[in-house]
Parts: structure tokens; C-alpha cells; sequence
């Protein structure tokens, strides 16, 4: 017969292991081309890769809500920066990379829509942005199939609002987005 303390140890380590192993549990990886517009010295397509740790849960996304109702900007900012949801690496010559403070999936009728929110920025460095306005973010979205496969967009300059459910969403852009085409999950 076991003792109670060694069940209650067994079946703490069994939660600790589950904890610690499902950010690994929910990591996705996607491959595909960026279309870039092309240019002088830049490749019209750049292949990449889209990797997700994790999700925005809907408390971190009240926490934030909280801190910008209190006018907290730069709690807000502090805390998004620590977050790590994910990045966009540039596979080839550029050597890229871009990390994600929050991510959300949603179902659609035909599968998925992942998107990736961090502050804005140029996704190329030596270009020059022209782009007014504050709170605007870096989202990258995804929409998927039921196969996981399908197209995407990366917005340099878009605008997020959180939902009462607690969850993120873009509501404008100012910018014409970049296209990543041929998304596939990565093997």
C-alpha cells in the first residue's frame, strides 16, 4: 500500500512534468514564402519559418486590459515585452529574426487564423517606414485549412483590440501588408 505522502509527491511531479512539457505540447512551426515587392538588392520572396510557443491566455490579455484602463502604458509595455509567444525567422541570406510578445488562434469555418503580435517595426532593416500613429503593433497572421496549410500576411503597422472574452484581435492597418504564400506546417 502506498503512503499518502508519497502520492501526494507522485502526483505533484506528474503536474510539474505536465506544466513544464506543454509549452512543447503546443508548439507549432509553419514554413513559406514572404513576398517582399522585391528591389534593389532584395529577393522578391524570402522563404521563412513561423514558430509558436504558446498562447495568450485570457488573463494575461485582462492583465494588460487592466494596466491600460489605469493609463499604465508603460506597465503594459514592460509586461508585453516579457511575454514570448513565438517568432518569424528568415531563412537564407537575411538571418533574420522577429519574437512575438502575444498570440491567439481562432476556428473559422474552413480551419484556423493564428495571429502574432509584437510592437511595430520595420520587418527589413535599412528601410525607411512611413508611418504615423502610436499603439500600432507587428501582427502576423495566418489562415489555415483543416491541414494546417494555407496563406498569411505580415501588417507593420496595425491596431489590436482586446475582446471581453479576453482575447486580442487587429482592428486596421494602415499600410498595404506583406503576402506569405505556400503555408505549410514544417516537418
Amino acid at each position: 500500500m502506498t503512503s499518502r505522502p508519497f502520492k501526494t509527491i507522485y502526483s505533484l511531479g506528474l503536474v510539474a512534468f505536465f506544466l513544464a512539457a506543454s509549452p512543447l505540447l503546443a508548439q507549432k512551426e509553419f514554413r513559406g514564402r514572404l513576398l517582399t515587392g522585391g528591389g534593389p538588392n532584395m529577393p522578391s520572396a524570402i522563404n521563412i519559418r513561423v514558430i509558436i510557443n504558446g498562447f495568450t491566455s485570457s488573463e494575461e490579455v485582462n492583465k494588460f486590459q487592466e494596466m491600460l484602463a489605469r493609463n499604465d502604458v508603460e506597465g503594459f509595455y514592460s509586461d508585453l515585452r516579457h511575454q514570448f509567444k513565438g517568432e518569424l525567422r528568415f531563412i537564407g541570406g537575411q538571418g533574420m529574426q522577429i519574437k512575438f510578445n502575444a498570440a491567439v488562434e481562432e476556428q473559422t469555418e474552413k480551419g484556423t487564423k493564428i495571429f502574432l503580435f509584437t510592437e511595430s517595426r520595420g520587418l527589413f532593416t535599412g528601410g525607411s517606414r512611413r508611418v504615423s500613429g502610436t499603439a500600432l503593433f507587428l501582427v502576423l497572421e495566418l489562415d489555415l485549412d483543416k491541414n494546417n496549410e494555407g496563406e498569411g500576411r505580415v501588417y507593420e503597422d496595425g491596431r489590436i483590440l482586446f475582446t471581453p472574452q479576453g482575447g486580442i484581435k487587429m482592428d486596421s492597418y494602415l499600410t498595404t501588408p506583406k503576402e506569405i504564400i505556400n503555408v505549410k506546417p514544417a516537418k
